[in-house]
């Protein structure tokens, strides 16, 4: 007399090839709802930046980047990192100084982790004044120079509410080249460019993590 298999082997095997099948669809339906949520604000996740989400954010690396020598600047080369971006002129001074100042340090603060963001000048013009390049070979030693003109940076901004020259503010790029956040100081006192790092330095510490 032969021996039929037990129903309950049959059984569970159903419920593991369902397990295995809809563990996956049910975290991408769970996902999708929660971003659903966040997008139109009905609720709320805990953390909370410091520095203003762009939103949506915008694609830096494809804009038409140079360098001072008319090359194409790849975002990405030698491999994507972060990036804190100053816009300004050929000149720099003023409060586009004093960003450049507060993005030197709050890269530096983060110690360890600094190597994992790029210090990026992006200037307007096609070229840089001699006084600038100085100073930017003096003090920001690591700092790359891009060219992006002017007609080309409202374009990348087109549709967003950000300014990208507006007056003490600088950005952060993410490693895929989406500008996705920026800073802006209410003044450059010093009190105010030291806390303004601070909260630089958690926020990195955050989407570090």
């Amino acid at each position: 007399m032969t021996e039929s298999l037990p129903k309950t082997n049959n059984h569970s095997g159903r419920k593991v090839l369902l397990g295995i099948v809809g563990t996956p669809v049910l975290v991408i339906v769970l996902s999708s709802l929660l971003f659903y949520l966040v997008d139109n604000q009905a609720v709320e996740l805990g953390t909370v930046n410091n520095g203003e989400l762009v939103s949506p954010p915008l694609q830096f690396a494809e804009a038409p980047l140079k360098t001072l020598s008319g090359e194409k600047f790849s975002y990405d080369k030698p491999e994507p990192k972060w990036s804190f971006v100053v816009f300004g002129d050929n000149e720099c001074l003023g409060d586009c100084e004093r960003m450049l100042y507060v993005a030197r340090q709050s890269r530096t603060a983060l110690g360890r982790d600094m190597n994992r963001i790029r210090l990026h000048y992006v200037t307007t013009a096609q070229e840089i004044s001699n006084e600038l390049q100085q100073r930017l070979q003096q003090e920001y030693k690591e700092i790359q120079v891009i060219v992006l003109s002017e007609a080309e940076l409202q374009q990348l901004f087109t549709g967003s509410a950000a300014n990208p020259l507006a007056e003490k503010t600088f950005y952060v790029v993410d490693p895929r080249g989406w500008l996705m956040m920026f800073y802006r100081a209410e003044d450059t006192e010093q009190t105010t460019l030291n806390d303004l790092g601070k909260a630089v330095v958690r926020d990195m510490k955050r989407l570090f993590s």
